[in-house]
């Protein structure tokens, strides 16, 4: 952690700078620096994360994270519990079941599903199939399931 302050923007010619962060739901996030050095921006939000990480202490979050356990095959999931792995491009749906959102997916009727990128605004991933048709995972599985990989995919 530096022990100076980090006190630095840029302006454009008219005045204006804007260092934005976007976080969705999944963890995923994107940076926009309109009219600020990019260094400078970096300093910036690295001096933000260590104040953040110092004033957080060596203790567990609180509250903590909640854990569950799988819910039984006849219950309903929570439909908040998936997690998106966009890095590798792994989703785990609330059950715990898990999904290489690199190949494309078959349903009983043998279309093909491919996830372009785009989860819903619970953060499943929309899949959409050869001919046009989109759908989150869970109701794709639910519609026209079970779905199955299928060879040819991006992996």
């Amino acid at each position: 952690m530096s022990e100076r302050n980090i006190i630095g923007f840029d302006v454009d010619s008219h005045g204006n700078a804007a260092i934005v962060v976007v976080v969705e739901r999944d963890g995923a996030y994107s940076v926009r620096t309109s009219g600020v050095c990019k260094h400078l921006a970096a300093e910036l939000l690295r001096g933000i994360a260590a104040r953040l990480d110092a004033e957080h202490g060596p203790f567990p979050c609180s509250p903590a994270a909640e854990q569950h356990d799988r819910p039984r095959e006849d219950e309903p999931a929570d439909p908040r519990g998936g997690h998106l792995d966009r890095d590798r491009g792994v989703y785990r749906d609330p059950r715990g079941d898990s999904f290489d959102l690199t190949l494309l997916w078959a349903d009983e009727f043998d279309r093909a599903w491919k996830w372009q990128g785009a989860t819903d605004v619970l953060g499943e991933p929309m899949l959409q199939a050869d001919d046009g048709e989109v759908q989150p995972l869970g109701v794709l599985r639910a519609l026209y399931g079970p779905i199955t990989p299928r060879s040819g995919g991006a992996a």
